[in-house]
């Protein structure tokens, strides 16, 4: 990263969106994480174009998305592979805001590898792009743009 800039508002993180566990079995792990910490399933989805099942659980007022390969050895599926060469654990952390696309040209203009230069349909009914581990830290960062539980737009100040 080259430069420090403040993202323009429509640009800057809201609110955590979610955090994101790869694991090979989504029902199990949302049934272990209701049993140690009472959380609770918030919604269940299959995205067959990502080959990915993804179970939403509510904990303590944190979502956390269990995404789980649909082919467990399809090495071409980011989380598949994964879970191979680092096992379950946490996979990515996912940021709120009003505009993915100006979230990428922000963030691409100070220096960061978007792996989605355009943001593309996500889990949930959300717009969603990723930034590279390397630019964020070594997490893998995600935008997110609206969905339902996305909170209001910022209002122009």
């Amino acid at each position: 990263m080259t430069q420090h800039t403040t993202p323009p508002p429509t640009a800057a993180a809201r609110a955590l969106a979610h955090v994101s566990i790869a694991v090979p079995d989504a029902e199990a792990v949302a049934a272990q994480y209701a049993s140690l910490f009472g959380a609770a399933v918030r919604s269940r989805e299959t995205l067959p174009d990502r080959g990915l099942r993804v179970v939403f659980i509510e904990c303590a007022g944190v979502p956390i998305e269990l995404i789980q390969p649909l082919d467990p050895h399809d090495m071409s599926n980011t989380v598949a592979k994964f879970l191979k060469t680092r096992g379950p654990g946490l996979h990515h952390l996912a940021w709120f805001l009003d505009d993915a696309a100006a979230a990428v040209a922000h963030a691409q203009a100070a220096g960061a590898k978007a792996l989605d230069v355009t943001p593309r349909a996500g889990a949930d009914g959300c717009l969603v792009a990723f930034l590279h581990p390397g630019s964020t830290a070594g997490v893998l960062s995600e935008f997110v743009q609206g969905g339902p539980h996305a909170p209001s737009p910022a209002t122009p100040e």
